[in-house]
């Protein structure tokens, strides 16, 4: 499940859905909420993205 490697911490790229266009992120994890669903990952350029986590399609 991705979520274990969320928990490892590090650099991870995401690709993900975002209003029915596939999109790669490259970044740390800041905020993992699970209550409102949503992956908070700061860049290399330390700016915040917001990922919903049903969005997510591969985590490398």
């Amino acid at each position: 499940m991705f979520l274990q490697k969320l928990a490892q911490g590090g650099l991870l790229t995401i690709d993900y859905y975002k209003n029915g266009a596939l999109k790669t992120l490259k970044g740390s994890v800041y905020c993992l909420n699970l209550k409102e669903q949503l992956l908070s990952l700061k860049d290399e350029k330390e700016v915040l993205h917001s990922i919903r986590l049903s969005g997510i399609k591969q985590i490398h």
